[in-house]
């Protein structure tokens, strides 16, 4: 399902000087497929807007039920994600320009209220074919940006990043149009594009260059000689995280697969903490089997690719 959180126009506070963004996330619109999201920004398009402070503003961030709009409160992107083009010089049609860019991707273009003639200014909205957990977002925003040649910021600063609905901006050059082609991979471009984010901490790990970390992670994983511990299934695995299991089973509307991936690096987690050499594979199928009964929600994801992340993920910081 794609989903997206509406947020209300900006409005002006004369005492601060400034534009105030809302920032309840309880407004949310959800569609069974990417058609029904494309017919109502086509629809939207047709809307006559002073500018965009006239508009209002969706985000494809799902939040944590009864938070604001914080970066704290995100747990995935829901189904879709945007990116702006600016400053670009377009020789010949815009379509074929953006055809190019992405050749095989499915996507709507349409303009923002800073677009003129002869200076096109566009949103790209794409299709993905599963939710981006959070704590994907920015490796996932980072491969996008390199898949796209640099054509976009590759620092994702903003998890909850909100974008002008299109329509008729006065002085603007509106337009609005689509292109065929397949939903983006998520779990293949983030293998494509691997990305280290440099956390602020200043850790042991973050001041090496990547060619060191990966020699320690490798040592790491070499020291996983306690093979002695064995297990039938997730009910009597000594690394069942049983806790977040049980949060996870009582989830109802959003949020199953960030819930995972928890239970993924948790079990990961708790396997190194006694050097026990556990596998991607190993993790995936305790998941899978829990996950058989209790809905089936990964039946059609990569899982054995998101557990291998997990397990990387532990290993560089437990």
């Amino acid at each position: 399902m794609i989903s997206l959180t509406l947020f209300k126009s900006p409005r002006w506070w004369e005492e601060q000087s400034r534009y105030v963004y809302d920032n309840k996330t309880h407004r949310r619109m959800d569609f069974s497929n990417f058609d029904e999201l494309e017919s109502m920004l086509y629809e939207l398009a047709k809307v006559s807007k002073k500018g965009k402070l006239d508009a209002e503003l969706i985000s494809p961030a799902v939040y944590q039920a009864g938070t604001t709009r914080a970066n704290k409160n995100v747990t995935s992107w829901a189904g879709w994600c945007a990116v702006d083009i600016d400053d670009i010089e377009v020789d010949g049609e815009l379509s074929d320009y953006v055809r190019n860019l992405v050749p095989n991707w499915r996507y709507v273009c349409y303009s923002t209220a800073s677009s003129r003639i002869g200076k096109a200014k566009f949103r790209l909205v794409f299709e993905l074919d599963r939710d981006v957990l959070v704590d994907e977002i920015k490796h996932f925003w980072f491969a996008i940006q390199s898949h796209l040649d640099d054509t976009g910021d590759k620092q994702c600063k903003d998890l909850s990043r909100m974008y002008y609905v299109p329509a008729k901006y006065a002085d603007a050059n509106n337009f609005i149009f689509s292109g065929a082609g397949d939903s983006i991979n998520v779990s293949d471009i983030l293998v494509k594009y691997p990305f280290i984010e440099k956390q602020r901490s200043g850790s042991f790990l973050d001041r090496l260059p990547p060619e060191m970390v990966e020699q320690v992670i490798n040592h790491r994983k070499d020291k996983m000689q306690n093979t002695d511990i064995m297990w039938s299934g997730y009910h009597d695995c000594p690394f069942w995280p049983r806790k977040l299991a049980l949060e996870y089973a009582t989830i109802s509307e959003t949020g199953w697969y960030h819930k995972m991936y928890q239970m993924m690096v948790s079990i990961a987690s708790r396997a190194i903490q006694k050097e026990y050499p556990i596998s991607a594979r190993q993790i995936a199928e305790l998941c899978k089997q829990f996950d058989i009964e209790n809905g089936g929600w990964y039946e059609n994801r990569p899982i054995e690719t998101e557990a291998d992340r997990a397990l990387e993920y532990a290993y560089r910081n437990t």
